[in-house]
């Protein structure tokens, strides 16, 4: 086996561990975890000058257009969404968090931060900042390498 084969498979094998890991653990329990993944996206980008559409989420989470319908349907049922069709261009459709959104997502994400702060207190500040931005430069690069499949 090559080093680099040796590499990617390692590299593979802890980042399906980590996804795996948050994945099958409820971390939340009256969301689902793309629904507390959708929220937080929504909430990270409240402070915008451009509200999200769902084609913003679309990217974001590469779900796909029929996943990502039945997400907000569930949210916006539940009064943690709104949708506004744009002024200027009737076709767009933005996509805020309301104020109970807002609070549902924070009270379950105080869990999230507990278990956070145990992880962080384990590995440290620093070795914590430096994971993240390598994370978010490999998924940079593999955004660039791996192909967006069609979103129908």
């Amino acid at each position: 086996m090559t080093d680099i084969v040796y590499a990617g498979d390692k590299l593979l094998d802890s980042w399906l561990n980590l996804t795996s890991t948050l994945w099958n653990t409820r971390l939340v329990s009256s969301h689902t975890y793309n629904e507390a993944h959708v929220m937080g996206l929504l909430l990270r980008h409240s402070t915008q000058a451009n509200p999200m559409t769902a084609t913003d989420l679309i990217r974001r989470t590469r779900l796909l257009k029929s996943q990502m319908n039945k997400i907000l349907t569930s949210l916006e049922s539940r009064g943690y969404i709104t949708r506004t069709r744009a002024e200027l261009d009737k076709r767009m459709i933005f996509i805020r968090l309301t104020e109970e959104g807002e609070a549902a997502y924070l009270q379950e994400h105080e869990g999230v931060e507990a278990i956070l702060g145990q992880l962080i207190d384990r590995i440290g500040v620093d070795r914590a900042l430096t994971v993240a931005k390598e994370l978010s430069e490999i998924t940079e690069i593999l955004d660039g390498i791996v192909p967006t499949a069609n979103k129908t």
